[in-house]
């Protein structure tokens, strides 16, 4: 019986559409459709514990049901689920109780309304895999920024294109005032992801104040290197933006980077975002200088913590509690004719302040005060000494933080260094400690050890030429033949090659030409010194130790320099020249 054609036109552009337009796994969507017509085809005998095995073999689907062999006595039996061992041998004559029968089936018997239902099915599970993939590729991009075209545009939102999927710019979102049209390529952040029944949605926003930030990352290169922090930000759209930053090294300027060569960065940011103003200033950790810059270019005259006598609703209990997180309410005094300034035009200045410093402000004049008889000068004071408090237990707080960092991860590398195996047993270790492992000197390098000997052996008969031993004190020469107890080599000097010692001797010459000439008594001394040296008596009997191997290639190799001598030349006449050498 043969199953259903792979190999039709129809089905393999199908699978194209999937993989190249969906971005869906061509490999999910056989296993989903495999799963489609498990369930259709045990909706279409109605037996839903049916055991149906979908397979694909030499490019065609095949839907086999599958059996277990009963006995034919059985009074539990069940023609969806089991097939009886009288019919069963019939088709394998083999079969015992017990075992799987599989008869495929045609799909003519499924029937055409159940196949609509394993391709709606076929539908739904591939929505939903697409639904997930959008969801798990931008969930983790939220506030990044991206870049997408318009495709649609609505009086409530448009419809951005953007990699994989549609983006959604509500009205809310949008730069007041800003026009858009179809195919303009336009920059967003991406502010939320969401997953319901209808599917994964991407809202994107250019009015959020993140989106501010997200444009001077881009184009200050100090901020994306870390050396300036963008330490609050506070927006409101099409109108202005207050930003405080600051800097991690005290060699660049906050405020100038953000600004950059004739205000280019900060104008190419102004430019993205259809005019709107800017205001740059730097972050200060006392709470009290932060605000009168997030006031600007209102000038503050004084400011303070507010209490009873200047908010009659600032009971006890909502004072301590402001304490706890340090976010009591504050006051500002501004002289009277500054305060339109300071509040600014429809309260966008103070708004934009208390936004960016997360802190309620209360904006009073001069007259005002002197009407409620504070004592300006003492409040004042009593912030000050308060802001310091504050700052000192945060840096405690922050070295603290940091000393717990560094504690955990001296016991990481300790843990990691004991898990590291040495090589080394309890018992090697001891017997290292007690002696008893022998010194072993390797030589790194052939030619190194040929250089050695051949160092050695020159040094031994300059000794031996200026050595001048007395009469009684010379000893018995051993004969050749005596075996010399094999010990291991040790080289005498470290090898040099030639640019070492062209290097060591250009270092001399230049010594040389630098040290300026001596007196003559030391000269004299340096003379004595040498005629001591000269004395000093030298061991004749020190004789380097070579093994067996070592002096077979010596002997070898002096063999092989006398073969090749000038000397063993016949074609040279050594009688010629007799007369010559006689009558000189």
């Amino acid at each position: 019986m043969s199953g259903i054609s792979l190999k039709n036109k129809n089905f393999i552009d199908g699978m194209r559409l999937f993989e190249e337009d969906r971005k869906v796994d061509p490999e999910f969507v056989l296993d989903t459709l495999k799963e489609a017509i498990a369930k259709t085809y045990q909706k279409h005998i109605d037996a839903p514990e049916a055991a149906v095995r979908v397979a694909i073999e030499k490019n065609e689907l095949h839907v086999y049901h599958q059996l277990i062999v009963v006995d034919d006595e059985t009074e539990t039996f069940d023609e969806t689920l089991d097939i009886l061992y009288s019919e069963a041998v019939k088709l394998n004559p083999d079969v015992k109780v017990g075992d799987v029968i599989e008869e495929e089936v045609d799909f003519k018997e499924i029937g055409r309304t159940s196949i609509n239902v394993a391709k709606q099915m076929l539908k739904q599970r591939i929505k939903e895999y697409e639904k997930q993939r959008v969801y798990d590729e931008y969930k983790d991009k939220e506030s990044d920024l991206i870049s997408g075209i318009i495709k649609t545009i609505e009086d409530k939102f448009i419809l951005v294109d953007i990699k994989n999927t549609i983006g959604i710019l509500l009205k809310s979102e949008q730069i007041p005032g800003d026009v858009y049209r179809e195919g303009q390529s336009i920059r967003c952040i991406i502010k939320e992801v969401s997953k319901n029944s209808k599917g994964s949605q991407v809202v994107l926003s250019r009015a959020d104040a993140m989106f501010v930030r997200r444009l001077f990352e881009k184009e200050v290169p100090e901020i994306a290197q870390g050396l300036v922090e963008i330490k609050a930000i506070a927006r409101d759209a099409g109108e202005r933006t207050k930003m405080a930053v600051y800097s991690r090294n005290d060699d660049v300027d906050a405020i100038g980077a953000c600004i950059g060569p004739r205000g280019s960065r900060v104008q190419a940011v102004i430019g993205e975002i259809k005019g709107e103003k800017v205001d740059v200033f730097e972050w200060n950790d006392d709470i009290g200088e932060l605000v009168k810059n997030a006031l600007a270019p209102a000038e503050v005259k004084a400011c303070f913590y507010a209490n009873q006598i200047t908010d009659p609703e600032l009971t006890d209990e909502a004072i301590e509690e402001y304490e706890k997180y340090n976010k009591r309410p504050l006051v500002v005094v501004v002289d009277d004719d500054k305060l339109s300034v300071a509040i600014g035009k429809r309260g966008k200045n103070a708004k934009l302040a208390v936004k960016l410093t997360n802190r309620k402000i209360d904006i009073k004049t001069q007259s005002e005060i002197d009407e409620l008889g504070l004592d300006v000068d003492a409040l004042v004071e009593e912030f000050k000494v308060d802001q310091v408090r504050i700052i000192k237990e945060r840096e405690q707080k922050k070295f603290l933080e940091l000393q717990e960092e560094a504690a955990k991860r001296k016991a990481e590398f300790d843990e990691a260094m004991a898990a590291n195996d040495t090589g080394f047993d309890e018992t090697t270790l001891e017997e290292m400690d007690e002696g008893k492992v022998e010194e072993v000197v390797q030589i790194p390098n052939e030619n190194l050890a040929k250089a050695d000997v051949a160092e050695t052996k020159a040094e031994e008969t300059v000794k031996e030429e200026k050595a001048e031993p007395k009469a009684e004190e010379k000893v018995e020469e051993e004969p050749k033949t005596k075996k010399e107890p094999r010990k291991p080599l040790t080289p005498k000097t470290e090898y040099k090659s030639k640019f070492e010692e062209f290097a060591d001797s250009s270092k001399k010459e230049e010594t040389k030409t630098e040290t300026k000439r001596r007196k003559k008594k030391d000269d004299e001394d340096r003379r004595v010194r040498a005629e001591d040296l000269e004395k000093k008596e030298y061991d004749e009997n020190f004789r380097p130790v070579y093994t067996d191997e070592e002096l077979e290639e010596i002997e070898a190799q002096e063999a092989e320099e006398m073969e090749n001598s000038w000397i063993n030349d016949d074609d040279i006449d050594f009688d010629e020249y007799e007369d010559y050498y006689e009558e000189n």
